[in-house]
C-alpha cells in the first residue's frame, strides 16, 4: 500500500495569503455595506419616510434621494393612501413596500327600508407634510395601523350613513350619481346628523307595490301597502346649516382625493322583486304603448273625420264664396246699370231742361211777336175803329145770309093776291135789311155815310 504524498507547505502559505487578500476586502465591503444600510437609506419619489435615530431624534424625510438614519428605524409612507373594495385583496408585500392600501371584499350596507346590499367603492387620501405628518406617524406608527384604525372605519361609516339617506328603489330609479356625490361630500365634510321621522300619507296617493321593504316587513314579502312611511331628515342648526359629525382623519390634515361608489349588489330577494317589478314595468309599458296606439288611432279617426268635415266645410265655403261673388257681381252690374241709367236720366233731364229753356225762349219770342202783332192790330183798330174788320165781318155775314136766301126753297102755293104788292123778292129784301141792321148793330158799325 502506497503512502499519500506530503503536501507542499510553501504552496499552502501562498494560498492563505491569497485568501486573506481576497477575504479581507470582501469582509470590509460587507461591513461597509451593512454600515451604509444602517446609516443611510433612499427615499423614493412620492413617499415620505418617518425616521427615528439612536440619538432620539425623530424627523420626516420628503426629498427624493439618500438620507441618514444613524442606526435607527425608518418607515416609508406613500403620500396617497387608498381604501377600496374589490373581489381580490392585495398582498401584504405591497403594503410593506411603501404602497399602503386596503382592498376589501364587498362591503355590506343597508338602505333605507331595510334592504341590504354589498357595495364596491374606491377612495384615495393624501397625507399632509412636515409636522402634521409627523403627528400621524407618532400617533399610528405604521401606514397599515393608520389605514385600519383611522381610514377604513371612516369609509365604512360614511358609506353606511349615505345608504341610510335613500331607499334602494330611489338608488336604482336614477339616484346613483346623487348617492356617489353624497358619499364623497360626507367623507370630505363630515357625516350628516339625521333623524328618522314617520309620516302618514293618504292611501290613495301611496304606491300599491314597491320593491323597497317598509318598516315591520320581512324581506321575503313584497311591499307594504300601509299608509306609513319613514323618511330621514337632516338636523339643522340655528342658521339653517346641516349639523355634521367631523371626520377624525380630517383633524390630522388628511385630504380626500377621490371617493367613488362603483357598484352596489342588492340581496337576492330584492333582485327577485326587481325582476318582478321590471316585468310589471314592461307589461305596463306595453299597455301604455297599446293605449297610446289606441289614442293615436282615435286621433287618426278624429283627424280623418275632421278632414272630411273640413273638406265639406271648405266646399260649402267655396260655393258660398262663389254665390257671394256672383251676387256681388250682379250687385255691381246693377249698380253700374243704375248709375248708367241715372246718368242717362240726368242727360235726358238736362236735354229736357234745354228743350224747355228753348221752348220757353221760343214761347217768349212767340209771345213777344204775338204781343207785337196784337199791339199793332190794336193800334190799327184804335186808329180806324176796326172799321175794316167790321166791314169784312159784315160782308161775310151778308154773304152768308145771301147764300142762305139763295138756297131758300120757293113755295109751290101762293096765298093772297097781287093787290098787296108784296112778293117773295120783297120779303127777302126786307129780311136781309133787318139782318144787316142787326149785324151792323152788333158790330157797332155806323152805316151812315158822312
Amino acid at each position: 500500500m502506497e503512502k499519500p504524498p506530503i503536501p507542499d507547505l510553501s504552496q499552502l502559505r501562498v494560498n492563505r495569503k491569497l485568501i486573506a487578500v481576497i477575504a479581507i476586502p470582501l469582509l470590509a465591503c460587507v461591513a461597509l455595506a451593512a454600515l451604509f444600510n444602517q446609516v443611510l437609506f433612499y427615499n423614493e419619489a412620492g413617499q415620505m419616510t418617518h425616521v427615528r435615530t439612536i440619538f432620539g431624534e425623530e424627523k420626516v424625510v420628503e426629498d427624493v434621494g439618500y438620507a441618514t438614519k444613524w442606526f435607527g428605524r425608518s418607515t416609508s409612507w406613500r403620500r396617497t393612501i387608498g381604501v377600496q373594495s374589490a373581489l381580490q385583496a392585495d398582498n401584504e408585500e405591497g403594503n410593506r413596500s411603501g404602497h399602503p392600501s386596503v382592498t376589501l371584499e364587498n362591503l355590506p350596507i343597508v338602505f333605507l327600508g331595510n334592504v341590504d346590499a354589498k357595495a364596491e367603492f374606491s377612495t384615495q387620501f393624501r397625507l399632509p407634510s412636515a409636522d402634521a405628518f409627523l403627528k400621524i406617524a407618532q400617533e399610528y406608527r405604521t401606514p397599515d395601523n393608520f389605514l385600519q384604525r383611522a381610514l377604513l372605519p371612516a369609509v365604512k361609516e360614511t358609506l353606511q350613513a349615505t345608504a341610510s339617506l335613500m331607499s334602494a328603489d330611489d338608488y336604482y330609479a336614477g339616484n346613483r350619481s346623487h348617492f356617489g356625490a353624497e358619499f364623497e361630500n360626507q367623507l370630505r365634510n363630515g357625516l350628516y346628523l339625521t333623524s328618522r321621522k314617520e309620516i302618514r300619507v293618504q292611501r290613495d296617493h301611496f304606491p300599491a307595490q314597491t320593491a323597497v321593504l317598509q318598516a315591520g316587513t320581512d324581506q321575503g314579502s313584497f311591499g307594504d301597502n300601509s299608509a306609513t312611511r319613514f323618511v330621514i331628515e337632516k338636523k339643522l342648526d340655528k342658521d339653517g346649516q346641516e349639523l355634521r359629525k367631523q371626520q377624525q382623519f380630517r383633524l390630522f390634515g388628511v385630504e380626500v382625493v377621490d371617493a367613488r361608489v362603483t357598484h352596489i349588489d342588492p340581496n337576492p330577494q330584492y333582485q327577485e322583486r326587481m325582476v318582478r317589478v321590471q316585468q310589471a314595468l314592461a307589461e305596463l309599458a306595453v299597455a301604455r304603448q297599446n293605449r297610446l296606439k289606441e289614442e293615436e288611432e282615435k286621433e287618426l279617426v278624429s283627424a280623418r273625420g275632421a278632414k272630411d268635415v273640413e273638406a265639406k266645410r271648405q266646399e260649402s265655403l267655396r260655393q258660398q264664396i262663389e254665390r257671394t261673388t256672383e251676387a256681388e257681381t250682379e250687385k255691381q252690374l246693377a249698380l253700374i246699370n243704375a248709375d248708367r241709367e241715372k246718368r242717362r236720366a240726368e242727360i235726358d233731364k238736362q236735354t229736357a231742361e234745354l228743350l224747355r229753356d228753348k221752348a220757353q225762349v221760343n214761347a217768349q219770342a212767340t209771345k213777344i211777336s204775338a204781343d207785337a202783332e196784337a199791339y199793332a192790330r190794336e193800334a190799327s183798330l184804335k186808329a180806324d175803329g176796326a172799321l175794316q174788320n167790321k166791314l169784312d165781318a159784315l160782308v161775310q155775314i151778308n154773304r152768308a145770309w145771301a147764300e142762305a136766301a139763295a138756297k131758300a126753297p120757293v113755295p109751290s102755293v101762293m096765298m093772297g093776291g097781287t093787290e098787296s104788292g108784296i112778293g117773295r123778292q120783297d120779303e127777302m129784301s126786307r129780311l136781309m135789311s133787318v139782318l144787316a141792321t142787326k149785324a151792323a148793330k152788333d158790330l157797332l158799325v155806323d152805316l151812315k155815310t158822312p
